[in-house]
């Protein structure tokens, strides 16, 4: 209800500090909406006329998932809605197949500013592969730019496969799609990819 909303917060989804773990279809999300309390009406009846549409200061969660374990798989990620970077990767030989990231509705210009990320991998890895990242917008609040989608280091042991942003509803847009390199997702359900000239500055293999 309209009370706990704001009261409610964690640092972080999940934490993993173990090495040598395997994960599989993990689905880790921020809500980004509340039942209505009694008598309370809904903040965005056009979205929803049932469900209070959770705001910046509600229901806040800094981080999604953070890896420090070395040797981590995961098959099938999924991490949305988090008030900071959606996934926190600082360990070595880490492997993603298939990942997917909304960026928060209720994003600010602070959000922005903070150059949160959709994927970041901490800059002294050495050895990480991700596959098939997806990461998206839909900025209901206001018109905001988050500079680019997955952040991570510029060295050969870091491999990132068919990475590609869209921009699904609303404002705003991420405009490269990896360390700045990248078009931006300017038009709604155009999903954008690096371009040829971009992988060869990073090692992003672009299949199909």
């Amino acid at each position: 209800g309209a009370s706990d909303r704001a009261a409610v917060s964690i640092d972080t989804m999940m934490r993993l500090h173990s090495g040598n773990v395997v994960g599989d279809n993990i689905w880790l999300w921020r809500a980004d909406h509340s039942a209505l309390a009694a008598g309370e009406r809904a903040n965005y009846p056009n979205i929803s006329p049932v469900f209070w549409q959770n705001e910046a200061t509600e229901a806040r969660v800094r981080t999604g998932l953070e890896v420090n374990g070395d040797d981590v798989t995961i098959y099938g990620l999924a991490v949305e809605h988090a008030n900071g970077h959606q996934t926190v990767w600082n360990g070595e030989r880490g492997r993603v197949h298939f990942y997917q990231s909304e960026l928060p509705y209720d994003a600010d210009d602070e959000y922005a500013k903070q150059n949160f990320r959709g994927y970041f991998v901490s800059p002294n890895v050495k050895d990480h592969e991700l596959h098939a990242p997806g990461v998206y917008s839909n900025f209901r609040n206001q018109e905001m730019k988050v500079t680019t989608a997955i952040e991570c280091p510029d060295t050969p042991g870091v491999h990132v496969v068919n990475p590609f942003t869209v921009r699904l509803d609303n404002h705003g847009a991420i405009m490269s799609v990896i360390n700045h390199r990248g078009p931006p997702a300017l038009h709604q359900g155009t999903v954008v990819r690096p371009r040829p000239f971009d992988d060869k500055r990073q090692d992003v293999r672009t299949m199909g």
